[in-house]
């Protein structure tokens, strides 16, 4: 039987990266954005891709995806994967509520909001829930202080999820991109000049001395998604070139 996976955040980046590889090898993929234009281009390169505007900062909004699931695939979901996100960088002097409850709400609420929303569907099916959290949620940086606790809170909330969820048969998992070349910083509100000076000081700081690429983490999302990966669960997977390390 074709499988049900959805996607969020995946406009563009990681997200994207997955959603493209799911597709391509024949899966029902549900992905979703904020951004109506990036969704039309995703719909106009892979017609038969299904979007939705999710926005992760807007409550309510995880009851479109559910009732496409219910309505589109009766139902049936396979695998979810928790990839929208948001970044805001400052150090504490500068850290408000608003800045500390977007970056939760994003990271932390959200999450926890649609996956609980999806657990009927994913009992059913013993399917996966696969988490994009962050090297920041494994390793101190300094003006972190939203988006580090927040990244690390997802991997505790996905060794939670292992446990309670296991008796269920449904598996989770998370992987901890380091450094990646996505839009990230760009829709963050960076100019080029300053995102230039973090990507050469990122690759400096990485003992493989490079930044990722999507393909790095699609391959493992793939890894933890297919059948070879049944028995783990529970794992928090670093991709960053040896940076958690270092």
């Amino acid at each position: 039987m074709t499988k049900n996976i959805v996607i969020t955040g995946g406009s563009s980046g990681i997200g994207k990266g997955i959603a493209f590889y799911f597709y391509n090898k024949g899966w029902n993929v549900l992905t979703t954005g904020r951004d109506v234009q990036k969704l039309e281009e995703i719909k106009n390169e892979m017609p038969q891709m299904n979007t939705i505007v999710y926005d992760s900062m807007q409550d309510g909004s995880e009851t479109a995806i559910v009732d496409f699931i219910k309505i589109n695939w009766n139902g049936r979901l396979d695998v979810l994967v928790n990839n929208a996100g948001h970044v805001e960088l400052g150090e504490l002097h500068g850290i408000t509520q608003k800045s500390m409850e977007n970056m939760y709400k994003a990271h932390l609420i959200s999450p926890s909001v649609l996956s609980s929303a999806c657990l009927p569907f994913l009992s059913e099916t013993q399917g996966q829930i696969l988490n994009i959290s962050s090297s920041h949620g494994i390793k101190p940086y300094a003006q972190t202080t939203a988006y580090g606790s927040a990244k690390a809170a997802l991997n505790m909330i996905t060794k939670i999820w292992a446990l309670e969820l296991a008796p269920q048969g449904i598996r989770v998992n998370a992987i901890a991109p380091g450094p990646t070349e996505t839009p990230i910083l760009k829709k963050a509100g960076f100019d080029e000049k300053n995102i230039q000076a973090i990507h050469e000081n990122e690759s400096s700081s990485i003992p493989l001395k490079r930044r990722g690429q999507v393909d790095d983490i699609v391959a493992k999302a793939v890894l933890l998604l297919n059948s070879g990966s049944e028995w783990t669960t529970g794992v928090i997977l670093p991709v960053d070139g040896g940076l958690s390390i270092s």
